[in-house]
């Protein structure tokens, strides 16, 4: 065999090979359920966490209509929310409609759709999962028209409804304004979203928010958002995403841009509250993360702030976070003192972490540099040395 015919030859082979190798990349589970009450079958498509697996916990569930189109962003957002720990982990379930029946089945005065997600959809789904007692709607459009509606119809079926530009409202306000006037204590989330350019739709969304203004209950957690750079199509991915934020809004680490919004939220009381209530709610410790602790600090030394930064660390260095967080993290502190003359509390922040990373170079380059400052070229040139010499073991 001549060696084209053999190159040839094994080419085959690996082609071959690769294509063996293939395989097809479901996204979690698909059912189908004969409906007694739309006597049709239907679709649903099932998607569960990673450790649903691995643990015999019970989990939450959000139920998204049109699931043939939206479920995958779904599965998307939980991946993405539990990777950077913004929620909670939960089960999708996906509603497949189709056109143009889904319309019908929106507005059908008969309830006979939301019958098939009570008694036939959650039904299924509690019998054939471990889930827990929370559950969250979401629906756009006509969907989410029917969203509203059936927390009117069914107020406690759901602990959070999220409707993404819901069209018509304008037939349900009155029956809305019933609905909240009967129901003072009603404690669900509501969470309604559009784009300011949806026309029909901002006349309904509109009403309902002054409507909401004037009679909600105060038990009633609910919010009205205009997505500025949204459109009627693109509604109901930030309205998922903003929705399951504010339904999960005490389970992140709390996190502020600037020392501004810190200030304006309530400062260290707001944060030590905001501790209490997600502990609380998800068994968390009431003590201050230390991303929490560092972010807080970080935006002091952007602001160049250095009496609220040397407030924070004040408040912040006896619980040890600074051993915790990362090096560079920690060297960006003692840094800041070195920057503000503070040589004293730089080199107890570099000499600490000097002993507890043996390995690294930047405290003793920090240590360096504060006896640089300080004019010791003796003690400088010391720490210089040893980082050198750390530098070039680990390079060789």
């Amino acid at each position: 065999m001549t060696i084209k015919k053999l190159c040839i030859f094994f080419s085959i082979c690996y082609f071959c090979t690769n294509i063996y190798a293939q395989t097809v990349n479901n996204l979690g589970v698909n059912y189908t359920i004969h409906s007694k009450s739309l006597n049709e079958d239907r679709q649903i498509q099932v998607f569960v966490p990673e450790s649903y697996k691995t643990t015999d916990k019970k989990y939450p569930v959000l139920y998204i209509l049109d699931g043939q189109r939206l479920f995958p962003f779904g599965v998307s957002l939980l991946k993405s929310n539990t990777h950077f720990q913004l929620t909670p982990e939960f089960i999708i379930v996906g509603i497949t409609n189709k056109y143009p029946d889904r319309f019908g089945h929106f507005i059908d005065i008969e309830k006979r759709f939301l019958k098939f997600i009570e008694e036939e959809v959650i039904s299924y789904i509690d019998n054939s999962y471990r889930t827990s007692d929370k559950r969250i709607l979401f629906g756009w459009e006509y969907g989410g028209s029917f969203v509203v509606q059936t927390m009117m119809d069914k107020p406690d079926l759901f602990d959070a409804y999220l409707a993404a530009s819901p069209f018509p409202l304008d037939n349900k306000i009155e029956e809305l304004d019933n609905f909240l006037s009967n129901n003072p204590r009603i404690n669900n989330m509501l969470y309604f979203s559009v784009s300011p350019y949806e026309n029909q739709v901002n006349i309904g969304t509109k009403k309902l928010d002054s409507l909401l203004k004037l009679k909600a209950p105060k038990t009633l957690n609910w919010n009205y958002k205009e997505l500025e750079n949204e459109e009627h199509l693109s509604t109901p991915y930030s309205t998922i995403y903003f929705g399951l934020k504010k339904f999960y809004g005490y389970y992140p680490e709390l996190q502020f841009n600037s020392l501004e919004e810190f200030t304006k939220a309530g400062g260290l009381n707001y944060v030590n509250e905001y501790y209490k209530k997600r502990a609380l709610d998800y068994g968390f410790s009431s003590n201050l993360s230390d991303w929490t602790m560092f972010s807080l600090t970080r935006n002091a030394i952007r602001a160049k702030d250095y009496n609220q930064f040397d407030i924070f660390i004040n408040e912040f260095k006896e619980t040890g976070f600074l051993e915790r967080i990362r090096i560079n993290r920690s060297c960006l502190i003692a840094d800041y003192y070195l920057e503000n003359k503070q040589y004293d509390k730089s080199i107890e922040i570099f000499s600490l972490l000097a002993d507890k990373y043996p390995n690294s170079e930047l405290p003793l380059i920090g240590l360096g540099d504060n006896y640089k400052s300080l004019l010791n070229n003796k003690k400088a040139s010391m720490y210089y040395r040893k980082a050198e010499k750390l530098f070039k073991n680990k390079s060789n």
